[in-house]
């Protein structure tokens, strides 16, 4: 835990992009660690924080983190306290666009080394660039719900469709989002992978 506290220092006190440190609607600084849960033996990855994750200091806490708390809950049997979550780029981006190339290069150190101290069993990337950055592939409605192993990482990683509104408002990538959670579960249950250690 005592590396994971180093780490989320760096991390907060990052300025390497010109995003980081930034304050975000007048009042909280722009980056965003992680929920801190050492003992997850699954990690959930995202593309990066909005105004939202910003405020409360926590990753995925918005609109899409709990459309993603209820449906992990109703088909995993799992809550949030059983998954590590972070993102690929640490910090808000001016009016939620996309992150920089640079951005997420600059983010990979703290991705490299959270990988390294949690050694989880399974990766969920949500969304292409989470699971870019992951893999190296691009093409997430293709591999959506595969089981992926990452070279880099020596994980298997599982892309699913990031619960944005966008996603979770229309009626077929929102089945994809479920079926994927659903061929989780399965792997979950067959690898006897539970939450928290």
């Amino acid at each position: 835990m005592n590396s994971l506290k180093i780490l989320r220092d760096e991390c907060l006190s990052c300025r390497k992009c010109e995003i980081g440190g930034v304050m975000v609607e007048g009042n909280f600084v722009s980056n965003v660690f992680s929920n801190m849960n050492p003992d997850a033996r699954i990690m959930v990855v995202g593309q990066n924080p909005g105004s939202r994750e910003v405020e409360k200091g926590e990753p995925f806490v918005g609109p899409s983190g709990a459309f993603f708390d209820r449906a992990v809950n109703e088909i995993l049997g799992m809550s949030r306290s059983d998954f590590y979550v972070s993102n690929v780029v640490r910090c808000y981006t001016p009016n939620n666009r996309p992150p920089h190339l640079s951005e997420k290069d600059n983010c990979r150190y703290f991705l490299d080394r959270e990988i390294a101290i949690l050694n989880p069993k399974v990766i969920v990337a949500l969304g292409a660039p989470a699971f870019k950055q992951l893999t190296g592939l691009s093409g997430i409605m293709k591999h959506c719900g595969e089981m992926i192993f990452s070279p880099r990482y020596g994980v298997y990683v599982m892309p699913l469709l990031h619960p944005s509104p966008r996603n979770t408002n229309d009626r077929g990538r929102r089945e994809l989002f479920y079926d994927g959670l659903r061929r989780l579960k399965k792997v979950l249950d067959e690898n006897e992978v539970g939450g928290s250690a």
